[in-house]
């Protein structure tokens, strides 16, 4: 039997946000410990110390990615705030597409940052092949990143139950008629087009510096994941996507994620019911 002492769980609170930037008070309690209890009993483990040392081998990172998965709550479906992919498809996307013809670029890059399992990913994907298929010669790379890997392997396979489309989903795939998934007795399957339209990568966002390899992006969402974490992080985290997103791009955080100011650098947008926050390009005047 796994017992917990504030002793124990301090040591793991400590361990989780040395490794995620997430402070576990700021995570819905009940149930944690219970949850926990099991999954360690579930790996053949001791005690709740023999847990950490586990946790801190460098070959332990699915582990490290499923107790981020049992302390957070996975709360995701397709077109999540649907407002915010209406803007994405009729006003952000050709406005992006005419500003980087004018620069001399073609390819829009698109990064759901903290996918959970990809729905996500997936409906940014959904509006950026509809508007591709009106502009066939503006190329679209659409990259979803988290931090737990068997995360990232769900949302490979592209397989969902019922409760991950809900009335929101429906109304938009309406709206734009999309056909991307196929039934299944107790959900959907996401078919292959839009599954090979995702690249799917493990990211830990406490890692700053892992985050440059998505320098040079148009659009990044970013939605319900800065509520775990502290101003410090969260303030570093505007300071790299504004540094990764190109002149004209756009972040976009979650309906419940409220900035005590607009960050430095950004100009907060009206996306139809929804708010955006758009990069200001820079006028290269020196004041």
């Amino acid at each position: 039997m796994i017992t917990w002492t504030r002793e124990n769980f301090q040591a793991l609170e400590e361990f989780v946000l040395s490794y995620s930037g997430i402070i576990m008070s700021r995570v819905a309690q009940k149930g944690v410990r219970e949850r926990l209890a099991r999954h360690i009993q579930s790996l053949g483990v001791a005690s709740v110390e023999d847990y950490l040392l586990l946790l801190q081998s460098p070959k332990s990172a699915t582990l490290r990615g499923e107790l981020i998965s049992l302390i957070t709550v996975s709360e995701s479906f397709f077109f999540r705030n649907p407002d915010q992919f209406r803007y994405v498809a009729r006003h952000l996307l050709p406005a992006l597409a005419a500003n980087r013809q004018a620069m001399g670029l073609r390819e829009i890059k698109v990064l759901s940052a903290g996918c959970s399992t990809g729905e996500e990913a997936y409906s940014l994907a959904a509006v950026c092949l509809w508007f591709q298929r009106r502009h066939p010669d503006v190329p679209i790379r659409v990259t979803g990143a988290d931090i737990n890997p068997v995360n990232i392997t769900l949302a490979r396979e592209g397989i969902y139950r019922s409760r991950s489309f809900r009335k929101a989903s429906r109304e938009i795939k309406h709206e734009f008629g999309f056909s991307f998934s196929r039934e299944l007795p107790d959900g959907l399957a996401i078919e292959e087009e839009l599954r090979r339209f995702v690249e799917f990568k493990t990211m830990n966002l406490k890692d700053l510096a892992s985050l440059k390899c998505h320098a040079g992006s148009d659009i990044i969402m970013c939605r319900n994941v800065l509520i775990y974490f502290g101003d410090g992080l969260r303030n570093e985290l505007m300071k790299v996507f504004h540094g990764l997103l190109n002149p004209e791009g756009m972040l976009f955080l979650g309906e419940t994620e409220s900035l005590a100011a607009v960050p430095p650098g950004f100009e907060l947008v009206p996306c139809l019911g929804a708010y955006g926050y758009r990069k200001i390009r820079s006028t290269g005047h020196t004041p």
